[in-house]
């Protein structure tokens, strides 16, 4: 009795949390959430089991299953997963090597040794995306039509339908770049109201306005639990009025990244080693003209590479104005809170997808801390 009544509360603890969980997301057109169970069961060599039915906000339905044999406590059983993959191709992996010899030349040659050892401590791989040749593994689509649960299509409410922009695919990606821990399951795409809605030119998604926050959205989408009665991975005509994006594959190539000058924790470095403004110069001048520059470049995770400034004050910006704290940019507090921010995504303008953020701009998709993708906070830069 007394292991019945621990997977019943074990039960009753894990929906109670899906729901706090699922009302905290803004829930997508047409879609609920809701959890549900048979039951707990009794099986023939005397173990109980359960198995609860979680319905996400974005149309997802997702089996957890729960099991107690005889003797011990009940547990959460982990989902099945898939085998690894193949180890990635030379072409995924080859130019990180390349890439390191490199920048610590360009270091060496114009900061004083320790300042280049620091300089170098800061590199954080990435993975670059490129157009895909043929027989290169694709790792992420450019524009398209995503592949969604029904009735989840993006929308901001009051306003319109968000353009498809890329979608990553995760057993791909997550194993090419670890540092950034991403889910190794399904696929994440991202989505941003950008005009082509109506030829919407007048509706702007910026931190300068939280209110506007609704315009991006990073959404996990999960084809492994698609089934018959609940479809999660159907290819999805975009909404009326709503142009998609040419579609193009991309493949991507492990690179090393570097910190915006312009940080202050950057700066300070600098200060402490004694750089001279001339020697800045000079190095950012050879970081700018290396193949390694990230201006104008598709990424997954790294540093961003800001058109107008760190782009990591403008979505500290924008979740102090959510979360009600006030926002000044030489405020001790919010130069502490910067290194909290992780890039997730930049996404350049794109001839090939019809891509145009701004004046040739870029998009920037940032998490806090070890918040997951889909609480990705969102910002743009151009010129």
């Amino acid at each position: 009795m007394a292991r019945h009544a621990a997977l019943q509360a074990l039960l009753q603890r894990r929906q109670t949390e899906h729901l706090e969980a699922s009302s905290r997301q803004q829930p997508l057109p047409g879609g609920s959430y809701g959890a549900s169970t048979a039951g707990v069961r009794l099986a023939p060599d005397g173990s109980l089991d359960a198995v609860l039915e979680l319905r996400h906000p974005d149309g997802r339905v997702e089996q957890v299953r729960f099991a107690a044999a005889p003797g011990e406590e009940p547990a959460e059983v982990p989902p099945w997963r898939p085998p690894a993959s193949a180890p990635p191709s030379p072409t995924a992996t080859g130019r990180e090597a390349e890439c390191e010899v490199d920048l610590r030349a360009l270091a060496e040659a114009h900061l004083p040794s320790t300042a280049a050892a620091e300089f170098l401590r800061w590199l954080r791989p990435a993975l670059r995306l490129r157009a895909a040749a043929d027989g290169e593994a694709v790792v992420a689509q450019l524009g398209g039509l995503p592949a969604l649960p029904l009735n989840s299509w993006p929308v901001w409410e009051g306003v319109g339908p968000l353009s498809h922009v890329l979608t990553v695919d995760l057993a791909t990606a997550a194993p090419l770049l670890p540092e950034l821990a991403l889910p190794d399951v399904g696929s994440l795409a991202f989505f941003y109201y950008d005009g082509r809605y109506l030829d919407d030119v007048m509706t702007t998604v910026g931190t300068w306005d939280a209110a506007t926050r609704h315009g991006a959205r990073v959404v996990h989408l999960r084809p492994d639990l698609s089934t018959r009665e609940q479809v999660t991975d159907l290819l999805t005509p975009a909404p009326p009025g709503l142009r998609p994006y040419p579609t193009v594959p991309l493949t991507g190539e492990r690179i090393l990244t570097w910190p915006s000058f312009e940080l202050p924790w950057v700066a300070d470095a600098w200060r402490r080693h004694g750089v001279a403004r001339e020697d800045l110069d000079s190095l950012r001048d050879a970081l700018g003209a290396s193949p390694w520059n990230g201006f104008d470049t598709h990424q997954l995770g790294g540093h961003p590479t800001p058109q107008q400034g760190p782009v990591e004050y403008e979505v500290e910006q924008v979740r102090r104005a959510v979360d009600g704290e006030p926002f000044d940019w030489g405020d001790p507090a919010v130069v502490d809170a910067l290194p909290r921010w992780r890039s997730l995504l930049q996404l350049a303008s794109d001839e090939r997808a019809e891509m145009m953020w701004g004046d040739v701009g870029q998009l920037h998709w940032l998490v806090r801390d070890d918040a997951p993708p889909q609480e990705a906070s969102f910002t743009w830069q151009c010129g």
